[in-house]
């Protein structure tokens, strides 16, 4: 096995495991969001941490699960010309337009998520809209990972892209 297919494995299996732990999040959400519920419908008192728990796990599920959802193909795509396209037409769109469509908002995703949590870990910002106060770095911190893991599974998808006319693997 080369370098390269050792690398793309690991890459995947990173992203697998970014995945699981990312799906497993919903259930602390859902706990917190249903507890919240039942306590005010029935018991009239709201809890302030609801919203709080919601927002920041939602935040980092979507960007740690990200890279999973591109490793099994997920994401959707127009496929209206593509396809139209022949096999090496295929080949052609994806090494032209995956550089100019993911990777450059990518490299600015990767920009500012690192110093988004660079600027919440050196002045210690704080969740200050809500009466939790909690800093905000581990959360922009998880945020960054998970930017870095889609951007390493969308360079694995490009070398696929590009080496798959040889080995006639799938695209």
């Amino acid at each position: 096995m080369t370098f390269l297919k050792k690398a793309q494995n690991a890459v995947t299996k990173t992203s697998y495991v970014a995945g699981i732990f990312s799906a497993l999040l919903v259930f602390p959400m859902m706990v917190v969001i249903t507890l919240e519920a039942t306590m005010r419908y029935l018991f009239m008192i709201q809890l302030n941490i609801a919203f709080d728990v919601a927002w920041l796990l939602f935040g980092v599920m979507a960007f740690l699960g990200s890279g999973y959802t591109m490793s099994q193909e997920g994401h959707i795509k127009v496929d209206i010309i593509y396809n139209k396209l022949k096999r090496r037409g295929q080949i052609i769109a994806n090494a032209f337009c995956y550089p100019m469509f993911f990777f450059i908002p990518m490299a600015a995703l990767l920009y500012f998520s690192f110093n988004s949590f660079v600027h919440d870990w050196v002045f210690n910002t704080r969740g200050y809209w809500t009466p939790m106060d909690y800093p905000m770095w581990p959360k922009q911190l998880l945020v960054f990972i998970g930017v870095v893991i889609l951007a390493l599974q969308g360079l694995v998808r490009l070398t696929q892209f590009i080496w798959a006319p040889k080995e006639g693997d799938h695209l």
